[in-house]
């Protein structure tokens, strides 16, 4: 497991630096992360389709410096459902409704468009 989360963490910053903008680019280091092991409880995600939100919470936690033992299973439903709230409030943000009208999108993106409502 070790091995690859040591693989991982050499890939990340060769990813975030490819998708930097051209400006920053040289200032980004690729030396890898450092990997800390972070004590948690055992027999997390019991559903186990909780992986999103656990990802999420952790990420969060790690970023605000909070403990990561306050994400569990008995409050992880309610982290999800604050997530999707969060997501839906924010794709019916009108300033980021009028950002996304200046959207370009980068060469590399697919130039194929697909209507999800054409059936």
């Amino acid at each position: 497991m070790a091995r690859c989360v040591e693989k991982f963490a050499a890939i990340i910053p060769r990813i975030v630096k490819s998708v930097a903008p051209q400006e920053r680019q040289k200032q980004l280091l690729l030396s890898s992360y450092s990997i800390v092991d972070v004590p948690r409880k055992l027999r997390l995600n019991k559903s186990c389709c909780d992986c999103g939100a656990y990802a999420l919470k952790h990420l969060e936690c790690s970023l605000l410096g909070l403990d990561v033992s306050l994400v569990d299973d008995e409050i992880i439903m309610g982290c999800r459902q604050k997530i999707g709230v969060d997501l839906w409030e924010g794709a019916h943000d009108p300033i980021f409704a009028e950002v996304m009208t200046r959207y370009v999108p980068s060469p590399w993106e697919r130039s194929e468009v697909f209507d999800l409502e054409d059936d």
